[in-house]
């Protein structure tokens, strides 16, 4: 979704110089950088980096922004907000409530009608998926299981039964929560 200059810092804060019309396509790292993305400097040593930069825009701290002729924002904390810009630039896609055919959801499940619940979803007896989660495609929620509001699962997420996730958490693909340890305990034998 892109976004002119002058919206981000509305939205965001900091301090613009530069054009608040300056188009903003996209993210990306100092030297990947084109003229309609915005990149960071993280600190004085990347400076010829930024020099050498084709991005149309930058976010630097107030320090770093001084003799800067080139559009920035700035903030002080760059690296923060360049993440928050990365957000508003790329959101998650809108969770499509229902479940797919070919999920499979134990009876005694409790799945919020605004809930998303992907192909080969398989959620267990007495899980609760509370209201806009979104659950990936070949997930596995065990029996027991709570998902709070808002909280997405991306696609083989596994949680083994009793597992609790609370509300706007983010599991990426093959993230596997309420498994053993990795200690061992010992005794004499």
């Amino acid at each position: 979704m892109p976004a002119r200059l002058g919206a981000l810092v509305e939205q965001l804060g900091g301090t613009l110089h530069g054009d608040p019309g300056l188009l903003i396509e996209q993210v990306a790292s100092l030297d990947m950088a084109g003229p309609q993305q915005i990149a960071f400097m993280a600190g004085a040593k990347y400076r010829s980096a930024l020099d050498e930069s084709r991005g149309g825009a930058f976010i630097v701290s107030p320090a770093d922004g001084e003799n800067l002729d080139r559009p920035h924002i700035r903030v002080r904390n760059p690296s923060l907000y360049f993440a928050r810009v990365a957000q508003l630039l790329n959101p998650e896609p809108a969770v499509r409530a229902g479940i797919h055919a070919d999920a499979s959801v134990d009876a005694t499940a409790h799945v919020d009608d605004s809930a998303e619940v992907a192909a080969g979803a398989v959620i267990g007896a007495g899980a609760f998926i509370g209201p806009g989660v979104s659950i990936g495609a070949g997930s596995v929620i065990g029996e027991a299981c709570s998902i709070g509001a808002g909280t997405r699962l991306h696609a083989r997420v596994t949680l083994y039964p009793r597992s609790v996730i609370g509300e706007r958490c983010v599991l990426h693909s093959g993230a596997v929560i309420g498994a053993d340890g990795f200690g061992f305990a010992r005794e004499a034998d």
